[in-house]
């Protein structure tokens, strides 16, 4: 095994470790809180929180992943990069207390004055972290990550225990932002410097990137605001907890991965060979994760939510139905946004954003606007077929990775997915109770559990062996088995 090998093995290991343990975390706290708080409670907040996501958006500017895909040591770089982003921050807490008397909704305006913190924070962190990200150390970002998430819901749950109050979400996110820029610098010390040295080195790098940002964040942060004007503050609670739970399955078992993969990418962006093989291997790798947990998900929404958020979260079931399958699909593809970064194509990325949102916004706004929520899950839906055929059309300008050669690579976790599906909806057909009841129960949770993870598993198994053991997923996994 090589030592690039050796340190994406041993960062994949630290990424899921921590990542689950953050997700636990982060479960425990949305299961506690939605019993406690109402749809109004969640939806106050999160109108408030996209506020502040839209106004950061604007003012975007990611350095860490200039700085990654630069890998210099040079302290101007770094000094450079952390006064734009105080810059950053600062003019963004500035403008949401600006906009703040102009909100109608009081309660939203009170919390925009609170979170206007947030940017400030975040803009001060120390620059120097990003090294451990860079150079695939994993074990620092670990200790960071999980303590800001257990002071955030510590300090959620506090709140909401004793005041009952959407507050708690707000003094949340601040906590942990708090204790996040402190043990950046606790974890790697440094005193940063004002410094405008290097600023056309990051601009040269993050320039198209930061206006991917932009055009990215109109559209799609924009949508619980407009869930708000067109429906009420309800239905965006619905609204945001069917996000907050719909990407659950996919997210936890891929957002590690796509972190994982900038830096290893950019590792191989002088070899275009060895890059393309680790994109088209990639692809059979995050399909045999995301495609059995997004449309596995949705097989047992109708008992999850009722479960483990309470029968008033029960109509948002209908919602994650059609949404996760959805999310499966589409983070199949979801290393094309490391490998075009790896490679310096940033422009690619903005004229895609562009051209997506030119379709997402107003076909949101038209399918919330006529037909409600469903309406405004379906309209995701239907622009992400455009958003796949975006992604499909990057991989081929870029390494010259076709669809056919997507196909070839997913062809294993489709079919066994297809085949997982068939055999739950065959065994709810046979067992002498309804595994799909609105009312949901562990029983029926348990049983679709254990019959589509062994039918996959088994499938996906069985296929492979069929196909003479081809690289994939499959013979990685049989190699960590026979060490």
């Amino acid at each position: 095994m090589t030592d690039t090998a050796r340190r994406v093995a041993v960062g994949a290991g630290w990424l899921y470790s921590y990542r689950w343990l953050e997700r636990l975390l982060d479960f425990f706290s949305i299961v506690v809180l939605a019993r406690i708080l109402s749809p109004d409670d969640f939806g106050l907040v999160a109108i408030a929180a996209s506020l502040v996501t839209i106004i950061e958006g604007l003012s975007a500017f990611d350095v860490n992943k200039a700085l990654i895909q630069a890998r210099d040591e040079g302290r101007g770089l770094y000094d450079s990069a952390w006064t734009l982003s105080a810059l950053r921050g600062f003019a963004a807490s500035l403008i949401m207390v600006s906009i703040a008397p102009f909100v109608t909704d009081a309660r939203i305006a009170a919390v925009l004055y609170a979170l206007a913190l947030s940017p400030l924070l975040t803009g001060l962190s120390n620059p120097r972290f990003v090294m451990f990200e860079r150079d695939l150390v994993y074990s620092r970002l670990a200790v960071l990550t999980l303590g800001a998430k257990t002071v955030a819901v510590a300090v959620t749950l506090v709140v909401a225990i004793l005041y009952r109050s959407y507050w708690a979400l707000v003094f949340g996110m601040l906590a942990g932002n708090l204790v996040s820029v402190v043990l950046s610098y606790a974890l790697k010390p440094y005193r940063p410097r004002i410094s405008f040295a290097r600023f056309s080195d990051i601009f040269a790098f993050s320039g198209w990137l930061s206006l991917t940002t932009i055009v990215t964040t109109l559209s799609m942060e924009t949508d619980k605001i407009i869930v708000g004007r067109l429906l009420g503050i309800a239905d965006t609670g619905l609204y945001f907890m069917t996000q907050r739970v719909g990407v659950l399955p996919t997210r936890e078992l891929i957002s590690p991965l796509q972190r994982l993969l900038f830096p290893s990418f950019s590792r191989l962006a002088d070899d275009e060979g060895r890059l393309r093989r680790a994109v088209r291997e990639s692809i059979n790798i995050l399909g045999s994760l995301s495609l059995p947990a997004g449309f596995g998900f949705a097989l047992i929404a109708n008992d999850f939510v009722p479960l483990a958020l309470g029968e008033q979260w029960t109509p948002i079931v209908a919602l994650l139905t059609i949404l996760v399958p959805y999310l499966g699909l589409r983070a199949m593809l979801s290393m094309t946004l490391p490998c075009v970064m790896a490679l310096g194509r940033t422009r690619l990325l903005f004229w895609v954003s562009f051209v997506y949102a030119l379709v997402h916004l107003p076909a949101f706004i038209a399918g919330t606007a006529l037909y409600g929520l469903i309406g405004a899950i379906w309209s995701i839906v239907l622009a992400g077929v455009l958003y796949s055929y975006l992604n499909t059309w990057l991989l081929k300008r870029t390494l010259g990775i076709t669809l056919a050669d997507i196909i070839v690579q997913a062809r294993r976790p489709l079919g066994a997915t297809l085949i997982m599906v068939v055999v739950v909806l065959a065994t709810a057909a046979t067992v002498p109770f309804d595994l799909f009841s609105e009312r949901g129960s562990w029983l029926s949770l348990c049983i679709k559990v254990f019959v589509g993870g062994a039918v996959f598993c088994c499938s996906q198994y069985a296929i492979w062996r069929l196909e003479g053991r081809p690289a994939g997923i499959e013979r990685r996994i049989r190699q960590i088995l026979v060490g």
